[in-house]
């Protein structure tokens, strides 16, 4: 059996592809596959994977039409053969002798999920950001912990497919996949796996370098454009209802994703922003309906609220909730 497996789903990145596989091929750690789901890329990045793959081997390409990184990325784990997964994105990096470390490790703690650190990846220099290794819950380290252990404390860890190593045959028991979303389809695949792993442990190193503002991503836009966080509020609602552990985590689950639901509603794109703020009050009307007992019982947003408005508003109406308890 092969040890990893490494999925990369490719969308005209052919200008950054190269650098990404050159920083895995030259790991010191050699047992593994690369599988390159190029998702209908319109450049030259399927040229640059067949170059690649005439030099080695170990790559493996899946050539299909446009349907977004999650479609991607689930396609990849459907032929994979290691024992782990590790997703990559194609226009980011991996640190020198990165896979050692997180194999290695995983092995030793024999884990469902290994979490480790990022760098951000800043115009060529590597900087600690949000997903850095300092950034990892302390009250974890050196411990082996599970689902039951971290329910209050799930969004203390990154949300992010790229800083974890999973054992595949956890994934694949547990029907664990990404969400068919074109933006944050990786949320459902961080909640579901959280929620059913019976081994955690954090690596707490930086092994990734996570490009930012790189022109073209999804990431880059700051003005959002799609419907992202309602859909994925929608399928994890489903997700802790079907799993039955909604109980467990409602409370976390809404505040959460509300929160982000609400926080783009203040930064999304004005020529299309009403057909997201109607579907956002038809949201907030689920909400109210069904879980009448938080701060958006008295939150009362208007479409042409700021981002920075909405904030005030969202504490005003924690702040009215608590004095009511």
């Amino acid at each position: 059996m092969t040890k990893l497996s490494i999925i990369i789903p490719i969308y005209n990145v052919g200008d950054y592809i190269s650098e990404c596989l050159d920083s895995i091929l030259t790991q010191s750690f050699k047992d593994y596959e690369v599988i390159c789901v190029n998702d209908g890329s319109t450049d030259n990045s399927l040229e640059v994977l067949n170059d690649y793959k005439k030099r080695d081997e170990r790559i493996v390409i899946l050539d299909k039409a446009n349907e977004g990184s999650g479609i991607a990325r689930n396609c990849g784990l459907g032929i994979a053969r290691g024992e782990y997964v590790f997703f990559v994105d194609s226009d980011d990096m991996l640190v020198s002798g990165a896979l050692k470390l997180i194999v290695d490790a995983a092995d030793a703690k024999q884990t469902d999920i290994l979490i480790f650190g990022a760098y951000s990846y800043y115009n060529g220099k590597k900087k600690l950001g949000g997903y850095s290794a300092d950034k990892l819950p302390k009250k974890y380290l050196n411990k082996i912990f599970c689902s039951k252990d971290v329910v209050n404390r799930i969004f203390k860890f990154p949300s992010t497919a790229w800083t974890k190593l999973y054992r595949r045959d956890f994934l694949i028991k547990n029907n664990i996949k990404f969400q068919d979303i074109r933006a944050g389809q990786d949320q459902l695949l961080f909640f579901h796996s959280m929620i059913k792993a019976k081994r955690i442990a954090l690596l707490p190193k930086n092994l990734y370098c996570y490009r930012k503002n790189r022109q073209g991503s999804v990431t880059a836009n700051k003005k959002k454009q799609n419907y992202s966080p309602i859909y994925v509020f929608s399928a994890i609602e489903k997700l802790l209802k079907d799993e039955g552990v909604f109980e467990e985590y409602k409370w976390i689950f809404i505040n959460g994703y509300f929160s982000k639901a609400t926080s783009w509603l203040g930064k999304f794109r004005d020529d299309i922003k009403e057909g997201y703020f109607k579907e956002y009050i038809k949201l907030l009307d689920h909400i109210r309906t069904e879980y009448p007992f938080g701060w958006w019982m008295n939150f009362s947003p208007d479409i042409n609220d700021s981002y920075c408005k909405l904030k005030v508003k969202q504490f005003v109406a924690k702040k009215f909730r608590f004095m009511l308890k």
